[in-house]
């Protein structure tokens, strides 16, 4: 789903079963600050408390992660099957505050590879939880090797831009756009690099048929590579075409580029950066 599309699900709820209602609450919302939203009381002394916490989001993490988590996270610690994670604006406060409010302190507050500062404590019902303050933003975060959500969006966005007009005639964009080791080769064999790419474009006069970009797909490949696959029309020729864009310096370019004439396509139709 892109994060554009309405997700289907309207509220995350994580439901904790207590022996001792009131601790947990006194500890949840009067120590941890959370707001109470609602609280019903039932048949036979039910009791029940909804506590707003912020920003709901599923973690799925598989066991390797699990384990790196642990080892950076902890002093030996283990995680439990299920884990609940608070952000928090100061880690080291919100560990002394909830330490104070009756719980255990797993492990004390440290900065992780990726930019948080993490606790861990155990609530006085048993839950296990980590406090984490996030020392970056999102967008900073994306820019870092190893984290690549949000990667494909950026490089298909990319992709498009350099097929547009506005971009082919600005040498100074295309040139940032592809790496310097750049290679395309062409629908002849012929292969091209950067250098003969940017004069190619700079000799193509304004009036040529622009290319349209269908059937635009992307996938990480490894760590710093995103492949993109695509079909391109330009007049009446079609080819379909895949691009590999690496991470550089904080940066996506453009590293490979093949495109080949589809059946109906005439057969002399060139790829992508260059047709």
């Amino acid at each position: 789903m892109s994060e554009d599309a309405p997700s289907p699900v309207r509220q995350m709820r994580l439901v904790v079963a207590v022996d001792d209602f009131d601790q947990a609450v006194g500890f949840y919302r009067d120590v941890g600050g959370m707001t109470e939203q609602a609280a019903f009381n039932g048949e036979g002394d039910a009791r029940v408390a909804i506590l707003l916490a912020g920003e709901a989001t599923l973690e799925i993490s598989n066991r390797a992660q699990v384990s790196l988590i642990d080892r950076v996270e902890t002093d030996g610690g283990v995680s439990d099957p299920l884990r609940v994670a608070f952000e928090v604006d100061d880690a080291d406060a919100m560990t002394r505050r909830l330490e104070q409010g009756g719980a255990a302190v797993e492990a004390s507050p440290r900065e992780t590879p990726w930019r948080s500062l993490n606790s861990r404590l155990r609530a006085p019902d048993g839950l296990q939880l980590t406090l984490f303050q996030e020392l970056e933003t999102l967008e900073e975060r994306r820019r870092r090797e190893g984290f690549e959500n949000g990667a494909v969006d950026e490089v298909l966005g990319r992709e498009r831009e350099l097929q547009t007009p506005e971009a082919r005639r600005d040498p100074g964009r295309v040139r940032d756009m592809l790496s310097a080791d750049f290679v395309e080769i062409g629908a002849s064999g012929r292969r091209w690099g950067r250098d003969e790419i940017l004069e190619l474009l700079a000799s193509q006069a304004d009036g040529v048929d622009p290319i349209d970009v269908e059937d635009l797909q992307g996938r990480m490949i490894a760590p710093g590579l995103v492949l993109a696959e695509w079909i391109s029309t330009r007049g009446a020729r079609r080819a379909r075409r895949t691009s590999l864009w690496r991470r550089e310096d904080g940066a996506w370019r453009l590293l490979h580029h093949q495109g080949t004439p589809l059946p109906a396509a005439d057969a002399g139709a060139d790829v992508g950066t260059r047709d």
